[in-house]
Order: structure tokens, then C-alpha cells, then sequence
């Protein structure tokens, strides 16, 4: 009788165990804000190690990746990314980018005219690649989108735009209907951002959420769309909505600008791990830095 329990609960214990069985894990971070001061490097160089152990499949991340190309100038833009891309190659997985608005490059420095071979989006497009694109792992689609638009007033607005909302429908038309996807943007589609620190009926506006978000969202009606993962505004959320897809707004990976914390969070970034069953399991990372 002994035997039969220990033989049943063997058999339990490995069903439950391959239930459980990691299908793969990726790293979601935004808002690393990189360069040279503040402890910035020291910084960089615990979350990296910390990446690393992990093991991930790949990295995502979510935008900001320098620490100010709107306002500062071009020689100070360049030695921030190449900064940050010093840093970036001890990253053992691959990284998939996504455009943030201190990626754009000169827009509050007027110095810089418009016609400058970086103005804008593309300083991004020369060091990090396309502003849109999707891929595939392991049987899952991921989309990565641009979700800003300068004015013409130099400024940044969060939305997608039409050109763009165009190649996503074509995009997602090829997946079938039962295939997971995943968005990454850098300005968040949904946020309870202003209502957790303003109250239940305070709005968002464009520059902290895209104000097109319902149009992106209706391509997604009749898919599978499984998680949204968002950056810009160095607050730490995960929701759940319908039962179905998972928003994540990544803690700042640079906390307040590598000064501390921000919105009540340190440093830090999201651990996503996808299950046998497509199951989706975050798990917040204080890479724990001293701030020394």
C-alpha cells in the first residue's frame, strides 16, 4: 500500500512538474536612460550580470535607451549611444528595441535644424534599426511598434500612425487567429497611471498614453492578443484584462534618471516567462544596486 501512495505521488509530482515546465523566459525593461553619470555604468554593469544568470531567451526594450536625445547635442547624443552600446554587447541574448521619445533627436534643441541626417527618428534608425517590425518565438508573434508622432510644433504626441496602423493590419493578417501575440510599445496604450495618483475619473493625455489606442486595439479583435508591454512613464503595473491579455508598464530600469526612485519603485525590470501552456508569469527584478 506504501509502495502504491509513493508510486502515485512520483507520478503526480512529475505530471505536475512538466504542467509547470517552462516553455521559454524573455526580460522586459524600459527607460534605461543611459550615460556616464550618477552611477550610471556601476549601475548598468549589476543589472547586466544580473540579466545574464537569468538566462533569457531574449531581451525587449521598451525605449529610452539614451538618456536625453531630445535636448542634447549631436556629438553628446552619439557618445551617449555609443555608450550605451559598450554596455549593451555584455548582454549574452539578443535585444529587440523599441523607439522611445529620448530616442528622438533634437527636437527642444533648436540648434538642430529638421533637415538634419538624425533629426528625429532617425538617429534611432541609424544605431538601433527599424522603428516597426514583429517576429516569431516559439510559436508566439511579436509586434513592436513606433507610437509617437512629432508635431510640427517639435514635440511628441503618443499615437500610431496611419501608415503604420496599415502594415500592422497586414502584419497580423498572415498569424492565425489562435496564435499569442505580444506588443511592445514605448508609450503605453493603457495605464492607470493618472488614476492611481489623481483619482478614479483623472484622464490621461497624449503624451502619457497614445490617443489612438482604440484603433491598435480593434486590429486585435478577433486574435489571440496575450500581453502588451509598455514603458515611458517609470511606473510599475500589470493588469489583467478579460481574462485574456496581461499589460505590463515596465518599472523605470533607471529608477528617476539614476537618481533614485521613482513613483515608489527602484531601478529594476519584468522577468516574463511563458509556461508549457502558454501561461504567462512575471516576476518584478531589483537588480540591487547601491547606489555607491
Amino acid at each position: 500500500m506504501v509502495t502504491k501512495l509513493l508510486s502515485s505521488f512520483i507520478f503526480t509530482f512529475a505530471i505536475l512538474s512538466l504542467v509547470a515546465q517552462e516553455k521559454f523566459s524573455f526580460v522586459f525593461m524600459a527607460d534605461v536612460h543611459y550615460h556616464d553619470k550618477n552611477g550610471a555604468p556601476q549601475a548598468m554593469d549589476a543589472a547586466i550580470d544580473t540579466i545574464n544568470k537569468l538566462n533569457p531567451d531574449f531581451v525587449m526594450l521598451g525605449g529610452d535607451i539614451i538618456y536625453d536625445g531630445l535636448r542634447r547635442s549631436e556629438g553628446e547624443t552619439i557618445e551617449q549611444v555609443r555608450l550605451f552600446q559598450d554596455k549593451a554587447v555584455s548582454i549574452e541574448a539578443p535585444i529587440y528595441y523599441a523607439i522611445g521619445n529620448h530616442d528622438h533627436f533634437g527636437l527642444y534643441n533648436k540648434e538642430i535644424e529638421a533637415n538634419h541626417p538624425l533629426y528625429g527618428k532617425r538617429l534611432y534608425e541609424k544605431y538601433f534599426g527599424s522603428r516597426y517590425y514583429s517576429f516569431d518565438h516559439e510559436g508566439w508573434h511579436f509586434v513592436v511598434l513606433d507610437d509617437m508622432v512629432v508635431t510640427d510644433e517639435r514635440k511628441y504626441i503618443g499615437r500610431v500612425d496611419s501608415l503604420q496602423l496599415g502594415w500592422l493590419k497586414r502584419d497580423i493578417e498572415q498569424i492565425s487567429d489562435t496564435t499569442p501575440v505580444v506588443i511592445m510599445a514605448h508609450v503605453p496604450l493603457i495605464t492607470t497611471l493618472s488614476q492611481w495618483y489623481g483619482g478614479g475619473t483623472n484622464r490621461n493625455h497624449n503624451r502619457l498614453a497614445i490617443e489612438n489606442g482604440d484603433e491598435v486595439l480593434k486590429l486585435f479583435k478577433n486574435k489571440n492578443l496575450r500581453l502588451i508591454l509598455q514603458g515611458h512613464i517609470h511606473y510599475y503595473e500589470v493588469l489583467q484584462i478579460l481574462n485574456q491579455t496581461t499589460v505590463i508598464s515596465a518599472p523605470s530600469f533607471s529608477g528617476k534618471w539614476w537618481m533614485g526612485k521613482m513613483n515608489e519603485m527602484e531601478e529594476g525590470f519584468v522577468r516574463i516567462t511563458v509556461d508549457e501552456d502558454n501561461d504567462i508569469h512575471t516576476q518584478y527584478i531589483d537588480y540591487e544596486w547601491d547606489g555607491e
